[in-house]
């Protein structure tokens, strides 16, 4: 079963990550390439380069950020492909607590999924 794990954390925190955090997650993100667990990663940009799009009326209106300012912000995630939600939760619990603040575990609507 697919979950995204969503990683929540500072605004610069990447700036301040030390080398050995760096490697820790780099080791983390290859025991699960290894595994075949690992579906894809990514970091995401500077919440400033965010645009919302809603839907005042029937015309789409384009917004800068979803919001002026934040303590936490969405700042990556890992898409996991594993046997059960434990399986998720333990590897999501494995991140370095000093570099996340957050870490939502969700799984992807898939058919014929269990749906617990």
């Amino acid at each position: 079963m697919k979950y995204l794990v969503m990683l929540y954390d500072a605004p610069n925190i990447r700036e301040s990550m030390s080398p050995e955090l760096i490697e820790q997650m780099q080791t983390l993100l290859a025991e699960l390439k290894e595994s075949g667990e690992l579906v894809g990663v990514e970091a995401l940009a500077d919440p400033s380069r965010t645009r919302t799009v809603k839907f005042p009326g029937s015309v789409p209106a384009v917004t800068d950020g979803p919001y002026a300012e934040v303590k936490e912000q969405m700042g990556g995630f890992v898409l996991l492909d594993v046997e059960d939600e434990q399986r998720a939760i333990d590897i999501a619990s494995r991140w370095p607590p000093s570099v996340v603040s957050a870490v939502e575990v969700r799984p992807l609507m898939n058919p014929g999924a269990d749906p617990q």
